[in-house]
């Protein structure tokens, strides 16, 4: 899909031609290019003079092929996460192609940044009016969905603590049953913020590089104010990553946690019967002992022989239970 959007009456504003020509594209100041066809890469191509970076071209992961100059336009590729709404992370390959006119970007899935972006333009029309402030304010948007991600995975494991160490603990009553988390559902949440921060990691890393190749690259015509920008963006980008690596520690805790809290519940499962097979072994040696018909056994006529072994059975499994609760085991 090919949109394009210009500055009239300093706003932005999409322009809505149902067939796109070569000056629609000169006129414009962003073309957003989503998952686009070879026509509307050739029809961009015809139009601005350099050529527009393939979807196997920008998987590469050498520096070189995701930063580049090409005569009067920078090419820069990073990597976004999409599909945080249908909480099936991916990670998509986005790339920008500035010059001194246009802000060209190239992208494989619908972001929710891009979704919002009209609208922030909408509500800062004097703020959007070259390309290189577009395409600061747009990278602003993108990291700070980054930073609301970052906020949501705070937020779940908080949660996650308050299930794991704080439900269920503290003064209640010995008969009410204690809350238990199911720690299979909890480490199927860890796994998956492991791997988001890990998707979410790779892209801070691609947008610093991309922050780092920007300055040096366009800095002869970049705006004062998209200077300022850059600067903000860094320190945010800088701030992010230390904080994705503070959460990452935090998923590994808690997984080492549920792991110890399972195993401490089959330890507990493995008490029980080990309990339960020491308390029963002293009565069925007596039961079985008894149970043995010999012909010249002296108990077998005894007229009180089976209440006495009932009676021995019950003190051989009493004894160790007084021992155990001494000792508390149990």
């Amino acid at each position: 899909m090919l949109q394009l959007y210009s500055v009239e009456n300093d706003g932005l504003k999409r322009i809505s031609n149902t067939k796109i020509t070569k000056k629609d594209v000169d006129d414009a100041i962003w073309v957003d290019l989503c998952d686009p066809t070879l026509d509307e890469e050739a029809l961009i191509e015809k139009a601005l003079g350099f050529d527009i970076p393939t979807r196997d071209e920008v998987r590469d992961i050498e520096d070189s092929a995701r930063l580049y100059d090409d005569r009067e336009a920078v090419f820069m590729t990073a990597i976004v996460i999409a599909g945080m709404s249908e909480k099936r992370p991916v990670r998509s390959h986005l790339t920008f192609v500035l010059t001194q006119k246009h802000l060209v970007t190239v992208r494989y899935a619908d972001t929710l940044p891009f979704k919002t972006f009209e609208q922030k333009c909408s509500r800062a029309p004097q703020a959007h009016t070259t390309s290189d402030l577009l395409f600061t304010s747009l990278l602003e948007q993108i990291i700070q969905r980054i930073a609301t991600v970052l906020e949501n995975v705070t937020t779940d494991l908080d949660a996650i603590i308050e299930t794991l160490f704080e439900k269920g603990v503290g003064a209640e009553s010995p008969r009410k049953k204690r809350f238990r988390p199911d720690l299979q559902q909890t480490t199927v949440r860890l796994g998956r913020h492991t791997a988001l921060l890990s998707k979410l990691r790779e892209s801070l890393l691609s947008f610093n590089r991309l922050l780092t190749f920007f300055r040096q690259s366009a800095a002869p015509w970049l705006n004062e104010g998209a200077r300022t920008k850059l600067k903000s963006l860094d320190r945010d980008v800088q701030s992010l990553t230390e904080y994705e690596a503070h959460l990452n520690a935090q998923v590994g805790y808690l997984q080492t946690s549920t792991f110890n809290l399972i195993i401490f519940d089959q330890n507990q499962i493995i008490k029980v019967f080990s309990i339960a097979a020491v308390l029963f072994l002293p009565p069925t040696l007596v039961g079985t002992i008894y149970g043995m018909n010999f012909e010249n056994m002296p108990e077998l006529k005894w007229a009180f022989g089976y209440p006495i072994a009932l009676i021995l059975m019950v003190i051989s499994a009493l004894i160790p239970l007084y021992w155990f609760r001494r000792r508390g085991w149990i």
